[in-house]
């Protein structure tokens, strides 16, 4: 999908001809970045931090296709996955709820996943109409194998810092996460 910032927004001499800012850049702040490349951001402007909300973004994105690669499944699919891991088995409706997604449309992903050996179907066990979903066994090692690396640089960095510095950092992400949650509701 092509996202235009409005002809109001003032363009990055930076980037690239046709090119749009990152959804963190163009999120955190409505409007592309105002630094030339290779130009340090005024002070007090937030366009470093911007920046880096940027990067992170795309090497979260990276990250994903990467992992989904490695895990012979879809973004859709890896979504799911996630969910399972994280939340526990549940039902096809309730992931559909959760994910924002259609029931046609995860009942598809579901098939994709039952069929690679990445889930199970199973009767629900209060009720005989429903089913649920369940991440195969093998599978939370598995991903762990290829997210490890990352989850230690994170762990290892955020201990780096001083309890002040990872308050201060916590702070700031808390208020990057209300940005976007604000952003969404509008």
């Amino acid at each position: 999908m092509d996202v235009k910032p409005p002809a109001s927004a003032a363009p990055d001499p930076g980037a690239a001809p046709g090119s749009t800012p990152g959804p963190a850049a163009g999120a955190v702040t409505g409007q592309a970045s105002e630094t030339p490349a290779g130009a340090a951001p005024a002070p007090g402007s937030g366009g470093a931090i911007r920046e880096q909300l940027r990067l992170l973004t795309l090497n979260q994105q990276r990250f994903e296709r990467y992992l989904s690669r490695r895990l012979q499944v879809d973004q859709a699919g890896l979504a799911v996955m996630d969910h399972l891991v994280h939340a526990g088995p549940t039902t096809p409706t309730d992931l559909a709820r959760r994910l924002d997604a259609s029931t046609a449309a995860t009942t598809l992903v579901i098939d994709r996943l039952a069929a690679g050996g990445h889930v199970t179907r199973q009767p629900h066990p209060t009720d005989r109409r429903k089913v649920i979903i369940i991440p195969a066994a093998h599978w939370e090692a598995t991903a762990y194998e290829h997210v490890a690396p990352l989850v230690q640089g994170v762990t290892a960095t955020a201990e780096a810092l001083s309890p002040g510095e990872q308050a201060t950092v916590a702070a700031f992400l808390q208020r990057i996460v209300d940005a976007y949650d604000g952003a969404i509701r509008t």
